[in-house]
């Protein structure tokens, strides 16, 4: 199960990563969250551990899980 959402800086992906979740921008991937909801949480206020995505301050992210789209076998 995997989600996206699309910036202007380019696509932030969450994923699943043995029983967590894991945030994937410019092709790396740090932090293990409890859930998506959580993850989406660190991915809005710029806490993901990955500074391309962290120093973007100024791009926004929804924090509501709702707002992502499924990917792959998540549709």
């Amino acid at each position: 199960m995997a989600f996206e959402y699309p910036t202007s800086v380019g696509v932030i992906r969450l994923m699943t990563v043995g029983r967590g979740w894991a945030v994937c921008f410019v092709g790396k991937v740090r932090g293990r969250w409890r859930s998506p909801d959580a993850a989406a949480g660190a991915v809005a206020s710029h806490h993901t551990g990955l500074p391309e995505w962290d120093e973007q301050s100024e791009v926004e992210a929804s924090e509501d899980i709702i707002d992502w789209r499924p990917l792959g076998e998540s549709i």
